[in-house]
């Protein structure tokens, strides 16, 4: 089945379980969103003004509708989602650029409920561990399987790279999907610039050796993978990559500035690529 052919209709069955467990994961945000608040107090609601901008990203095996893998993603534009490049890996090659007869499409569950199907337009490498999606105008209709045209668009996060050492983080990913909305948050302990690496050091093994890296001690869980690291503004610090395995305090994300970097690449090519 193309990706064109999956654009007209999900396997009933598929779209209402993913439909049912969209319902418990929603009670299991509420929950803890209520636990949070009780907590931190302000934190939470930092974290509820940025939620609606976040998504759950599901990639699929179209052949057999099962999920390969998901992880988190957030809104850059109205219409444009980044998430970590090793989320979408499976499907899509490293420094990928959008070509309209090579689509690979994933589903995209947004805070809202709604199922999406959104096409992979641009990824970056092993290092730079980032990709970008295009979210389409049509939703799921549980009932059915298909797509009905419901055209939205989402509030995109700002970015912030005024950053240093001791700020206060949250770290937000996966709102509705596998493993649930996790929230946590710390500070910012370490600021490494690329050229601070040496070469085989165990962060360059890690695959984010290239781009600058913000180390905190707010737990990045798996499902935190692609979902914002925000500060006490609601503003994007970095992008959750992953919490250091054997050592609870060391955690990474992928500094906003690169992912500015890469937003400017991705603009650069898109205009190329209209001129050519």
């Amino acid at each position: 089945m193309s990706a064109r052919e999956t654009q007209l209709k999900l396997e009933v069955k598929k779209v209402q379980e993913l439909y049912r467990k969209m319902q418990a994961d929603k009670k299991a945000l509420q929950q803890q969103l209520k636990e949070f608040k009780t907590q931190t107090g302000s934190a939470a609601d930092v974290v509820a003004k940025i939620l609606p901008s976040l998504v759950a990203v599901y990639v699929m095996d179209w052949d057999t509708g099962e999920e390969i893998s998901s992880g988190s993603g957030f809104f850059v534009s109205p219409d444009i989602i980044v998430t970590n490049y090793h989320v979408i890996e499976d499907i899509a090659d490293e420094d990928y650029f959008y070509e309209e007869d090579e689509v690979e499409q994933v589903l995209v569950e947004t805070h809202d409920g709604k199922l999406r199907l959104a096409e992979v337009v641009f990824t970056g490498n092993g290092e730079e561990d980032l990709a970008l999606l295009l979210i389409s105008d049509f939703t799921f209709d549980p009932q059915t399987g298909e797509q009905v045209q419901s055209p939205q668009e989402y509030a995109p996060l700002e970015l912030s790279f005024d950053v240093k050492v001791g700020d206060r983080v949250i770290a937000v990913g996966n709102p509705l999907g596998q493993f649930a909305v996790t929230i946590t948050q710390g500070i910012i302990s370490e600021i490494r610039e690329p050229e601070e690496y040496e070469e085989g050091e165990e962060e360059e093994e890690q695959g984010v050796a290239e781009v600058k890296v913000l180390q905190t001690d707010a737990a990045i869980n798996p499902g935190n993978s692609g979902g914002p690291l925000i500060n006490m503004a609601g503003q994007v610090v970095g992008v959750n990559v992953w919490g250091w395995e054997d050592a609870d305090t060391i955690n990474l994300a992928i500094a906003s500035e690169a992912l500015d970097d890469f937003l400017a690449g991705f603009e650069e090519t898109f205009e190329d690529d209209s001129e050519n």
